[in-house]
């Protein structure tokens, strides 16, 4: 691929966050390049399918390096197309990484880089009052959105336990997403501005359930997707690529019960990894994915307190590597447990993520959307 400059502008025209979540959905391949009158030199960010991989600002690398650079608030910017070769030394979801830079900058963990009476406005890190993440995102793809439904302050437009075969993207304002417990609600994350509400399953089968609720915090403008044609869509996948999407959109749901199940008592991930053994040890880099064909996995987290069980998988379902949505777990983040029985398969990763960049920029959101919402809900699972 020949190198090019295909993007870029002002620091504070377009805010890093912005330009992060635009390459993202671009799954964009190359380099951005930031650079700032207050700094001795430039910052690097390497991207891979819209991933970041790696990142460099002065002497530090790595998220140490990604991180600083949110504290830019002023300069120039400029991404480079080119083939990125090299380690994957960062492992984590880019929407993470955008919501964990902005929240440390805003609790002034990162130190601003520009003059002081510039303000970001590209992002909110979280809801100030609460500190529940908000996931929003800047961009929203207007051709799929086929109705357009407003709900008011405190109205359930999502509710567990009934069912929907709809997706909805939040054109204006903000929700909270919301579990029933024997302790009262349970409050998972907030969502903003191009979020998505609802689950790829519901696409997939006609007595779909929903397993939470959305309530509107304040006045909330959605837009109805556009359900037939991202069925057709779903239609036109390779065997290997649906149950990939399906076993994303399984986990999340997995991650948020045991989300629930550690609100209300203690953790028993040992007793459930008993019978099983490591064949994935946490930190140790794994290159490859793995499909389910016979047996069972555990995805375990260890922690200063203890492991912490993300996920129980069975046939169908997928572990290892995800070549283009860091979700945060395996291998990175967590270990993986399995029963003597297992028996897996091992689908081509160049394949999935060509396939990947062929689908629709909306479908392609809504997977984005699923692995941030699993790595934040991951995320407060661990606090617990």
């Amino acid at each position: 691929m020949d190198s090019k400059v295909i993007l870029k502008g002002n620091l504070d025209f377009l805010g890093l966050a912005d330009i992060l979540q635009l390459l993202r959905n671009k799954a964009s391949t190359g380099i951005l390049r930031i650079t700032s009158e207050y700094a001795k030199g430039p910052g690097i960010i390497y991207l891979t399918s819209g991933n970041i991989i790696n990142a460099s600002c002065g002497s530090l690398m790595g998220l140490d390096a990604i991180y600083s650079l949110f504290g830019w608030v002023e300069g120039e910017f400029e991404f480079i197309t080119e083939d990125i070769k090299g380690e994957d030394l960062i492992q984590k979801n880019t929407m993470h990484l955008i919501l964990e830079g902005l929240r440390m900058r805003e609790e002034g963990i990162i130190k601003k880089l520009g003059p002081e009476h510039l303000h970001d406005r590209s992002f909110d890190a979280s809801d100030k009052k609460t500190m529940v993440p908000l996931v929003k995102s800047p961009l929203i793809d207007y051709g799929y959105v086929v109705d357009r439904e407003k709900r008011f302050d405190g109205e359930d437009f999502v509710k567990e336990g009934k069912y929907g075969t709809w997706i909805f993207v939040i054109l204006k304002g903000i929700a909270d997403i919301i579990r029933e417990t024997s302790q009262g609600p349970l409050r998972i994350m907030r969502v903003g501005e191009g979020a998505f509400v609802g689950s790829i399953a519901a696409l997939l089968k006609q007595d779909n359930i929903r397993s939470s609720t959305a309530r509107a915090v304040g006045d909330v403008q959605l837009g109805v997707l556009d359900s037939q044609s991202l069925y057709a869509e779903y239609g036109h996948m390779s065997i290997e690529f649906r149950s990939l999407i399906i076993s994303i959109d399984k986990r999340l749901k997995q991650v948020t019960d045991r989300l629930v199940d550690a609100y209300l008592e203690p953790n028993h991930s040992k007793e459930l990894i008993k019978d099983k053994k490591p064949i994935i040890d946490q930190g140790k880099k794994e290159q490859r994915i793995f499909m389910i064909n016979r047996g069972r996995v555990s995805v375990v987290r260890n922690t200063d307190k203890g492991l912490v069980m993300l996920a129980d998988l069975g046939p169908g379902d997928f572990f290892g590597y995800l070549p283009f949505a860091h979700i945060d777990h395996e291998s990175y983040s967590a270990s993986v447990f399995a029963s003597d029985d297992l028996d897996v398969r091992m689908p081509d990763i160049e394949e999935l993520r060509k396939e990947y960049i062929r689908l629709s920029p909306t479908l392609r959101h809504i997977i984005e959307h699923v692995a941030t919402c699993i790595s934040l809900t991951t995320q407060a699972l661990c606090k617990l």
